[in-house]
């Protein structure tokens, strides 16, 4: 044996002493991965951190925007147009008191959530000529697309 011949390659094009079954390795790592994402999933519903559904459509004169907002009023929700992005957030606070005279006992409890997703459009927002409406947890926001900024060049 030539010296070096220790490292030739063998069947699966893999060096001598690498030719191992990583099967169970896999499988192991898998098992871990699934423990991990169900906990983080027993957490997210736990603390309310999903987000609100966002549905972007685009059609020749204008880009839909429709987020789903169930339970939450019109003041809740706040649009900002910052350049080319829309900005859409929604807050939510709550306040729970509890008292029992007889047991002298008073508990006061505060949450506040705030949500947010961010569109980007490959334009400036006109911030005048976009339009927003909400009815029954729906939130539509219609930005056109024509922007005086953006201009097409013939190619000769």
């Amino acid at each position: 044996m030539k010296r070096g011949d220790n490292m030739g390659l063998k069947k699966g094009n893999y060096p001598n002493g690498f030719d191992l079954d990583m099967k169970p390795l896999h499988d192991f790592m898998r098992k871990i991965d699934t423990v991990f994402n169900e906990s983080f999933k027993h957490l997210h519903s736990q603390f309310n951190l999903t987000n609100f559904r966002v549905d972007v459509t685009e059609t020749d004169s204008e880009i839909i925007v429709k987020a789903e907002l169930p339970g939450y009023q019109r003041n809740q929700i706040n649009l900002e147009i910052i350049g080319n992005q829309l900005r859409i957030s929604v807050e939510e606070s709550k306040q729970v008191e509890g008292k029992d005279e007889q047991k002298n006992y008073y508990s006061k409890q505060e949450s506040f959530h705030q949500m947010e997703r961010v569109i980007t459009v490959p334009f400036e927002i006109p911030e005048k000529e976009t339009k927003a409406s909400f009815q029954n947890g729906l939130l539509k926001v219609v930005i056109p697309k024509m922007n005086s900024q953006r201009k097409f060049i013939d190619i000769d």
